[in-house]
């Protein structure tokens, strides 16, 4: 099921529809960028669709800066327009799993992360834990690279309480990879979890036998509580708070009950960007590499020699739908959830 149509016509719909619930109300400057900025940014995927790979990234990147031009001129009060990436990537020469982005000045990144409530990028991140972070493209691992994933995790609609203690917060969190052999899971959860700080507190539910499951080859599920706070007593944890907590913990991403545990970027461990602003991060880098390396590129994307270049020609694939869908929620400031469609 391809999406794109119907988000290309919310996206013309919104440059009338967010006139009056925006600062777009203010100037007719804001309009008018407003306007021509989505329209280079509807143009430039559709120019994505049509090139190659060898192009793609350029096209994608540029679309995307475009997109964020309209959504500070929508959302950003004060000085809302940018003349430079505010990124620099340090060194093209490595593996792509280690090449490095790091912050320059205050630019477009910047700009669109504070307008969008994005965390931003505290310090040098690698590539390979950018796209590691990123639900849609962790379950296709670089090769090289060695950073924690983003876990599937699947939350309960109720909280419970162990025998003696405090009420829980349940849930199961998926991991594609070989289930531990039952004398080594206690000792794998607490490694794994320490990768994830949200979940410092978060125990197995129930025995090293029973927690977990296998799913199928290379996945299986593991059954997890979080302490409610204050100890609060199972019977008193409303549907609300039960919510507030996943919401938290880990959003909702695209498709309803679709939800990710987040590992943090960087030597400062700071919490990942959202995922939208990590797209950004992912596509700047791939831009600046198609542009100024282009022999290093086409190495890249060589499927008869290069270990990543399905997953890169994959990831930007999926990208020309992912980027109108995180882009439109962007300028509502809502989750837009779309059923996930039937995964085989």
């Amino acid at each position: 099921m391809d999406d794109a149509p119907d988000l290309r016509f919310a996206l013309r719909y919104r440059r009338t529809s967010l006139i009056e619930k925006t600062l777009l109300k203010e100037s007719s400057a804001r309009r008018k960028s407003f306007s021509a900025a989505l329209q280079q940014f509807e143009e430039q995927i559709e120019a994505a669709r049509i090139v190659t790979s060898a192009t793609r990234p350029i096209n994608l990147y540029y679309g995307l800066v475009q997109a964020g031009l309209a959504i500070t001129a929508a959302h950003t009060p004060g000085n809302w327009s940018f003349s430079k990436h505010g990124l620099k990537v340090l060194d093209m020469q490595p593996d792509l799993p280690n090449i490095t982005v790091r912050p320059d000045g205050d630019g477009a990144f910047q700009f669109v992360a504070r307008a969008t409530g994005s965390e931003q990028l505290a310090d040098t991140a690698s590539f390979g834990a950018l796209w590691a972070s990123l639900p849609g493209l962790c379950e296709f691992p670089l090769a090289g690279a060695t950073s924690p994933v983003a876990l599937e995790l699947y939350r309960e609609r109720y909280a419970e309480g162990p025998e003696h203690g405090p009420a829980h917060f349940r849930a199961e969190i998926a991991v594609n990879t070989d289930m531990p052999e039952q004398a080594d899971r206690e000792s794998w959860f607490r490694t794994a979890m320490a990768h994830y700080p949200a979940m410092a507190n978060a125990r197995l539910w129930g025995g090293s036998d029973t927690a977990f499951r296998e799913a199928r080859k290379d996945r299986f599920l593991v059954d997890v509580g979080v302490p409610v706070p204050h100890g609060k007593p199972a019977q008193d944890v409303s549907e609300e708070e039960i919510e507030a907590f996943f919401d938290k913990l880990a959003p909702q991403h695209r498709f309803e009950g679709e939800r990710y545990l987040r590992p943090p970027i960087g030597p400062e461990q700071t919490p990942p960007p959202s995922p939208l602003m990590t797209w950004w991060l992912l596509l700047y880098t791939f831009s600046m590499i198609s542009r100024y390396q282009p022999r290093k590129w086409t190495e890249i994307l060589d499927l008869d020699k290069s270990p990543n270049a399905a997953v890169v020609q994959h990831a930007l694939e999926i990208a020309l739908d992912v980027l109108p869908h995180l882009v439109l929620e962007a300028l509502d400031k809502e989750p837009m959830l779309f059923r996930r469609p039937l995964r085989l």
